[in-house]
């Protein structure tokens, strides 16, 4: 399968691919493996088996019996899915501790992501680098995104300005933010938001520990 012809699949079958590449991904280098069971990821994650099937199933997988699947096969058909074969841009609007500590991670490359440029209205942050990113100033944040055709923001600004910013990052043509900022954002039904709300993890980390 290619391009258009790629299935929509849901979010729960999204992740569940995700959880199944970083299974392989981190256990091949170990433990080099030719060959993978249904069952034996299934036992690996705590999920039937029959799952494990029926999602690789819709990604075009089909076992070969007892002896599985090839795992190279697995990984690039789930890389071909989730667009992890192809480099995509990114810029990241807010370059405070959580935005630097964002742009210093050198993992979103193995996912074909790449963060190009940093924006901040921090003039003492401005015309700096994180992590070999260049910090922009916010009026130029539009004229980047569409000069360079950037569709993914990543945001990390306070609750109180993200909305904002949001508007803009909008206008400018960007169709997938992933969110840091601690607020729900309003956008058109074409643009995807991915909350990453880090008080609700701590939250749940502090009630399992208050029992």
């Amino acid at each position: 399968m290619a391009g258009n012809d790629l299935p929509r699949l849901r979010r729960v079958v999204l992740e569940r691919l995700m959880r199944y590449y970083r299974w392989l991904a981190e256990s091949t280098p170990k433990k080099p493996l030719k060959n993978v069971t249904s069952g034996q990821i299934a036992e690996a994650l705590d999920i039937d088996p029959t799952q494990v099937r029926k999602d690789f199933g819709a990604i075009g997988l089909q076992g070969m019996g007892r002896v599985g699947f090839e795992v190279w096969e697995v990984c690039r058909s789930i890389r071909h899915m989730l667009g992890f074969d192809h480099t995509y841009y990114g810029v990241l609007i807010g370059a405070g501790h959580l935005g630097r500590a964002l742009m210093a991670y050198n993992g979103f490359a193995r996912y074909g992501l790449q963060i190009v440029a940093a924006f901040d209205n921090d003039q003492h942050k401005v015309g700096g680098k994180a992590a070999g990113v260049p910090i922009k100033p916010m009026r130029t944040l539009k004229p980047f995104i569409r000069k360079h055709d950037i569709r993914l923001a990543i945001l990390t600004t306070p609750a109180e300005v993200s909305q904002k910013v949001t508007d803009r990052l909008v206008s400018a043509g960007i169709r997938a933010i992933w969110n840091f900022s601690p607020t729900r954002l309003t956008v058109p039904p074409d643009v995807l938001v991915r909350n990453e709300h880090i008080s609700l993890g701590l939250s749940q980390i502090a009630y399992h520990l208050k029992q």
